[in-house]
């Protein structure tokens, strides 16, 4: 498995045509994802941290290749800050993308310019370096909204050029009417959805939940990508998950669909059927 400035090249160096993408798992719910030549960072985790199975792959010195870099929430395995201060020196041109609702805050705690970053919300696309970023509000346990302005803390995404597109849920249950804003957005050619589950002892201990395995088969079982990911299962050892029941789930449900699960740091490439 390639690392640091060995992997960063190989992303450098990895051709992707305009209707293809590329992917590589970082760990927890963290993917590099290349869409043609621009190179989006979304959720990476990269700081030590006591308990972590799975070391991080890269300093965050070393991205000096981050067109956008996206959150999806500010816990420090989807928004890792002490990493975004280095990729913010690392890669000057990059854009930070986060939930409205903590996107002035994120700023004015890391020291980066407010300009360098995009609040996304609910449903609502914006343009960025190409692409273009439709914010779907997450649950993470409950579908939170600040209760001034009305947005949403938890955030997943839809990411495309027109010819692909990824869906990155971040941390999330199902709640309703969510399949059907991703499906409006359809088609999606990878969707990358958490299924470490949730129960009332992670709940106790700060441990807030997602999706089960059962319920992200379904989900992907609705919106019908072109490739389903689970993730969030290996990185600690008392928020973990068995992916082959996902897989074993979908393909006896669901058996038109297709998935991955496989190592971290591995070049996926995939394009639009």
């Amino acid at each position: 498995m390639k690392k640091g400035n060995q992997l960063i090249e190989e992303i450098n160096q990895t051709k992707c045509a305009n209707n293809e993408m590329v992917f590589w798992w970082l760990g927890q719910l963290g993917y590099v994802i290349k869409i043609a030549d621009k190179i989006i960072y979304v959720d990476a985790f990269l700081s030590e941290m006591e308990g972590r199975q799975v070391e991080p792959v890269f300093k965050s010195s070393e991205i000096t290749n981050a067109d956008i870099v996206i959150g999806s929430h500010d816990h420090i395995d989807h928004i890792d800050r002490e990493a975004w201060v280095g990729i913010a020196k690392a890669s000057p041109e990059a854009i930070f993308i986060v939930p409205e609702a903590i996107a002035k805050k994120v700023s004015d705690e890391l020291l980066i310019p407010r300009s360098r970053f995009i609040g996304s919300e609910d449903e609502k696309t914006m343009i960025c370096k190409g692409l273009s970023i439709t914010g779907i509000a997450a649950a993470h346990e409950f579908l939170d909204r600040d209760p001034k302005t009305g947005l949403y803390p938890y955030m997943g995404h839809v990411v495309g050029n027109g010819k692909v597109s990824f869906y990155h849920s971040g941390d999330t249950c199902i709640y309703d009417g969510m399949a059907e804003k991703i499906k409006h957005l359809s088609p999606i050619t990878v969707a990358f959805i958490p299924i470490n589950g949730r129960d009332a002892v992670r709940y106790k201990a700060g441990c807030i939940g997602n999706m089960t395995f059962q319920e992200a088969v379904d989900l992907a079982g609705t919106i019908k990508p072109g490739l389903a990911v689970p993730g969030h299962y290996e990185m600690f050892a008392a928020n973990s998950e068995d992916p082959s029941k996902f897989v074993d789930y979908l393909n006896a449900k669901y058996p038109d669909l297709k998935s991955w699960v496989g190592e971290h740091c591995i070049p996926v490439k995939t394009s639009q059927k």
